[in-house]
């Protein structure tokens, strides 16, 4: 029967060797966008958030830097990422992987040409009187 000193000595021996993991399988989520710097990482969807699959994007490799915007696979602009234009190199990747980037690279933006009136009402306001 092993003793309370040596069952805590291996449990903290498994947490160190799972933490050791996690940081080398982290690694391998981060993957570079050709022809550029910057790196991504794609989320599952999640039925109970109601999220779609998405893709955060790193100014760094391997995730590291500031998120520059997250998409989800629709095109829309996922956790407040809106009316951000995403370089066209971006745009042809994600594309590629399924992804439906606007044509204007715009995240969650109005194409006025193919605005249908009958589904939009369009106001122009103005400060004049």
């Amino acid at each position: 029967m092993k003793g309370f000193k040596q069952f805590l000595k291996e449990v903290e021996e498994r947490e160190r060797k799972l933490s050791e993991l996690s940081l080398a399988l982290e690694h391998e989520i981060y993957k570079p966008i050709p022809g550029t710097r910057n790196s991504f990482r794609v989320d599952p969807a999640n039925t109970n958030t109601l999220t779609q699959r998405h893709a955060h994007v790193y100014a760094k490799p391997h995730g590291e830097g500031r998120q520059l915007y997250s998409v989800n696979l629709d095109g829309t602009g996922h956790d407040g990422s809106s009316g951000i234009a995403i370089p066209s190199k971006h745009a042809e990747h994600l594309r590629g992987l399924g992804f439906a980037i606007p044509a204007n690279l715009t995240l969650e933006s109005l194409d006025y040409e193919t605005l249908s009136f009958d589904l939009y009402e369009i106001c122009i306001l103005s400060d004049e009187e």
